[in-house]
């Protein structure tokens, strides 16, 4: 009687572990919102896995490095050309972990800001901003 009740707590509390995101990717997401308030393109940069994929209107599958830095628009388009309001919500709203690698963004940790949707992981090393989708478009 008592060991299915123990499988079933061990497996909840497991999946409560891999529900918390790890303090790095707090602390990325407020440098990147730091550089991007700054408008400092490069410093958003480092904080981005390239080619980023993008999911909105207008803009193709992904954007390069070279494409990111030598394009206002790209700023705009994922940053809100720095909206305060945007990138609060970058920084500090829950992030969820999404579990089907077959979704857009694949096994990453998420951030949904109004529809404005960004997701990290590791990579390189480091967390970062592997992709962005606008699910209002």
């Amino acid at each position: 009687m008592f060991k299915p009740l123990l499988i079933v707590f061990l497996v909840s509390a497991a999946a409560a572990v891999q529900a918390s995101p790890p303090a790095e990717l707090d602390a990325m997401r407020h440098a990147l919102t730091r550089a991007a308030a700054a408008h400092d393109r490069e410093g958003m940069a480092t904080h981005m896995a390239f080619p980023l994929a993008l999911d909105n209107y207008g803009s193709p599958p992904s954007v390069t490095r070279g494409a990111f830095l030598g394009s206002a628009r790209y700023f705009t388009v994922i940053f809100g050309g720095g909206d305060e309001e945007l990138l609060k919500c970058i920084a500090s709203t829950p992030v969820t972990l999404q579990t089907d690698p077959k979704a857009f963004g694949g096994r990453t940790w998420l951030a949904d800001c109004n529809g404005n949707e960004y997701f990290f992981a590791l990579r390189g090393g480091g967390w970062r901003l592997v992709a962005y989708q606008n699910i209002n478009e």
